[in-house]
This record gives C-alpha cells, structure tokens and sequence, in this order.
C-alpha cells in the first residue's frame, strides 16, 4: 500500500518555496533511515540546517514558521505511523508502458541514491552497527548489498540495454523486485532499532525509580544527568540544550 500522495506533495512544494537543500525523495529516504536509528532522542528538528541549508529560509514570521515545521513533522509522524503499521516504502516513480531504458536506468539510479539517504539517516543518530546487534548488522549488510546490486544492474543497463518491449518489461520488474527486498530490510531494521530504543527506555526509567542505583550486588552506580538550559546539549550539536534535546521531553519525561 503506498502512502497517501498528499504527504509527499506538501512536503515537495515545500522544499520548492523554500529553496532547500534536498529533495523531497531524499527527505523521505533520510528520514527512514532516522526512524531506525537506536537514538533515542533523534527527531528531524534536529536536521532542519541540512535539509534546507545553513541560511534556513524557513518563513517570512513565526506564523508562516510553523506552518513549514508542521508540514515537515507531518511527513515524519507519518512514516512513523506507516512504519508501525508494518509498511515501508520508497518513493514512487512513474514509469512508461513499456519503460524507457533511460527511465530503467533513472529508478534504478534513485534507489542506489536512496540506500546512500537511508545509511546517511542512521549515521545522524551516532550509531554503531554493534548497537544494533547481530540481526542488525546481518541487515545492515543485506542493504548493502541490495545496493550494490541495483549498481551492478544500471551497469549492465548501460552495457546491454534492452531491445524489445518484453526486456524493457522485465527489466523493470527486476528492479521492482530489488526495491522490495531492500524496504523489507529496511523495515525489519526499523524493527529492531525500535527494539534497541525500547530496551534503552526501559533501562532508563528503572535508573530513574531507583534514583540511579541498584542493590549492593549491581554493577550499574549512575544517576540521572543534570543538564543547565544554558549548557552545551550533551549530543554534541554545538547548541546550547534549551535550543536543541532540551526542547524535546526525553524518556522518562524528565527535563532538568
């Protein structure tokens, strides 16, 4: 089931009005990558500066502002909510009936481009891939290759490009079938990030209600950090906390 074209189109106009840095189809690549990453405090109002540039041309007032912010947290909260309800997909491309070779060769180039989003998405939350596990770096390594196929795929395009209208049909049904296997991936390491963000929180809120302590046989001794409004945010942004994680109600709900 694809998602509702109202999303994207919002969010392309969007980008379009606002002279952003990337498109709308790498927004939504980076973004799923994002919602798998195991940070816990990752949201895309922390990458606002790179989707639309260092100048963030966001709004004429605060008014028009929010009105952008909401289009762009409208987008993620609904890739959250596809997500959990077991669908990821990648963008959409309009093919020909038959396909041309060159847009053969454009999707499959837009899927090379967004594995290269997705991995960058799950970069912007600091992770390992030991964090994720041995299932995780198992998929890891299974969209890397996917990736690696659809390039090995635009270059037997550009070698032996199909001829009749069933190879161009067939062709395009390899690169459909790729597509699929890799959103499986992706969404199965969605899977488990939220797996590995659920057990952080959890281990967090247990500190939290023993004041940061076990029982004399624990080898866990930490207490809740205290961070100033006006400190430097500990996710290492360069900003100051009231303007960057502190803005955010971290799990556990406690803000210091």
């Amino acid at each position: 089931m694809k998602r509702p074209a109202a999303h994207l189109t919002d969010l392309d106009a969007l980008l379009a009005k606002t002279r952003a840095k990337m498109k709308a189809w790498e927004v939504q690549a980076f973004f799923l990558g994002m919602s798998a990453s195991t940070n816990v405090r990752l949201g895309p109002h922390h990458h606002l500066e790179r989707i639309f540039g260092e100048d963030m041309a966001f709004g004429s007032d605060i008014e028009e502002a929010n009105a952008n912010l909401q289009v762009v947290m409208g987008f993620w909260n609904h890739l959250q909510d596809e997500r959990r309800e077991g669908r990821l997909r990648l963008s959409d491309v309009t093919l020909s009936r038959p396909p041309t070779v060159g847009e053969l060769r454009t999707l499959a180039e837009r899927r090379h481009e967004e594995v290269r989003w997705f991995i960058r998405g799950i970069d912007a939350g600091g992770d390992d891939p030991i964090e994720f596990g041995a299932e995780g770096k198992k998929l890891l390594t299974g969209i890397a290759e996917g990736s690696g196929f659809v390039q090995a795929y635009i270059n037997l395009l550009d070698r032996r490009p199909p001829a009749t209208e069933k190879e161009l049909v067939d062709a395009a049904e390899t690169i459909a079938e790729l597509t699929e296997t890799i959103e499986g991936k992706m969404l199965d390491l969605n899977t488990v990030g939220a797996d590995v963000r659920a057990e952080a929180i959890a281990a967090f809120e247990t500190l939290e209600k023993s004041g940061g302590e076990t029982d004399d046989g624990g080898k866990i001794r930490a207490r809740t950090v205290k961070v100033g409004r006006n400190d430097p945010c500990p996710c290492g942004s360069g900003k100051k906390w009231k303007k960057c994680c502190g803005a955010v109600k971290p799990p556990g709900g406690v803000v210091q």
